[in-house]
């Protein structure tokens, strides 16, 4: 081979490059027909892209630089055939940007994580512990299949073509927001609808405009020994009054017994000692007899004001559910007791 022939060897081979099936290769536009595309990619001869191997909604034009996956290479004609949809992989990878927030579908799971895709073709993770804002066991990652939403881009690895999200740092954000438009909002009322979420022997955790919030069982109803699985439901809607808002610790303590007066004060404004009031028995002790004043207030009458006459017990004038003229003679407020006589 002379030098001459070398040379022009030698500039060819700079001019053109070799391409063979699976390659992906960046091309120029130079002919637009109506189901097919010609495109020079700096090879021996024009790739062809078919109309069918478009990415569905997208448009060239000549002259559009953008990348190109060869699918078929004719062995008698040397004609090279191309796919936009198949090498879309590299183009939206080559797209992503640290810290970016971006829509994904998780498509699996494993021990580790979620395997999700981004605009349908190309693949990320997000790691266990980027998946919620709290612990999550990784035996609920299979609930999230399919579902789609938002994810921060965190790690991208050019060389191996892999990217980490994180959905953690999403929801860290959301609820940074409801947290400050709670409070902001918590200025201008304490009383707030709130949907139940869960129900515990303790009591209720309520969502209160995204953050969720406790009302304890002592906070539940003015009365006594109540049953919160009986008179609550799940994803039912309730009026609740803020008691307290940890901000660094994200606790909010609620109450519903609080949006009503408390019957004991009530009792106090409408009664005061030598005023009579009725009382049903609910309870005959040797000393004596307690009785209902109403929903929320019990009153006892001592067995030496149960009658003016000698009496040994008080089953020998009374029995349970009779209903009593009374008249009060002490009310201890610090105590919440209420001692009274039977009229005579």
């Amino acid at each position: 081979m002379n030098n001459e022939m070398e040379k022009l060897l030698n500039e060819e081979s700079d001019i053109f490059q070799e391409v063979h099936k699976g390659k992906t290769v960046k091309g120029s536009i130079l002919i637009k027909r109506r189901d097919e595309y010609y495109v020079d990619i700096k090879h021996k001869t024009d790739g062809i892209l078919p109309r069918a191997e478009m990415i569905d909604g997208e448009e060239l034009n000549v002259g559009d630089e953008v990348y190109f996956k060869v699918v078929k290479i004719d062995k008698t004609s040397g004609e090279v055939f191309l796919s936009r949809k198949k090498a879309q992989e590299l183009e939206v990878f080559d797209s992503l940007n640290l810290d970016e927030i971006v829509n994904v579908k998780v498509q699996s799971e494993n021990k580790k994580g979620l395997v999700v895709f981004y605009k349908g073709v190309l693949r990320g993770f997000i790691p266990l512990s980027h998946v919620e804002l709290d612990y999550l066991d990784k035996n609920e990652l299979g609930k999230y299949i399919g579902k789609e939403f938002e994810a921060k881009i965190i790690d991208i690895d050019k060389d191996k073509r892999r990217f980490i999200l994180s959905r953690k740092d999403i929801l860290k954000n959301k609820m940074e927001q409801k947290k400050n438009d709670f409070i902001e909002l918590s200025k201008e009322t304490d009383t707030f609808k709130g949907i139940i979420k869960d129900i515990k022997d303790y009591g209720l955790f309520v969502d209160v405009n995204g953050i969720t919030g406790l009302v304890h069982i002592s906070e539940v109803s003015w009365e006594k020994n109540i049953s919160l699985k009986d008179r609550f439901k799940n994803d039912q809607e309730i009026d609740v009054k803020v008691l307290s808002f940890d901000e660094k610790q994200n606790r909010l303590a609620l109450s519903i017994k609080q949006l009503e007066e408390n019957p004991w004060v009530k009792f106090l404004k409408e009664y005061k000692e030598e005023d009579e009031i009725k009382g049903m028995v609910k309870n005959i002790k040797d000393y004596g007899v307690f009785v209902k004043l109403n929903d929320f207030v019990d009153g006892f009458v001592h067995i030496s004001n149960l009658s003016k006459d000698f009496i040994k017990h008080p089953k020998d004038i009374v029995k349970l559910e009779d209903e009593l003229e009374l008249k009060i003679i002490n009310i201890d407020s610090e105590s919440k007791k209420v001692e009274l006589k039977i009229l005579e």
